[in-house]
């Protein structure tokens, strides 16, 4: 898998948790939701940036993908009603999507 793809599947995660999480109503209100949904704008916008599609790109997109991954672990774990995890795993999200913007803006690539 290169970053795109890593990239592309952390957004499938995400708006898939989003929609069930706005379906069930868990969270509304909830500035986070805000935030999740921002994340994934971004996300999209970076997409298909040329250094997602290195080495170095798919180490850089991978905590993302671990991130959304452990998003949806966790929503799946709060069916007890426990939200503060859940809330953990959308943060370490948007740090991981903020993490992963400031390093794209950092490279460029050339290709010959």
């Amino acid at each position: 898998m290169n970053g795109k793809d890593y990239v592309l599947g952390a957004i499938e995660l995400v708006e898939g948790v989003m929609a069930k999480i706005k379906d069930a109503k868990s969270l509304d209100g909830d500035p986070l939701l805000e935030r999740i949904s921002k994340a994934c704008q971004e996300l999209d916008a970076v997409k298909n940036k040329p250094t997602l599609r290195t080495k170095s790109g798919a180490r850089l997109a991978f905590p993302v993908y671990d991130a959304a991954k452990n998003l949806e672990e966790a929503w799946e774990d709060s069916s007890d009603g426990s939200d503060s995890e859940l809330k953990a795993r959308m943060e370490e999200l948007i740090a991981s999507v903020d993490a992963l913007n400031g390093a794209l803006k950092n490279r460029t690539v050339i290709f010959t």
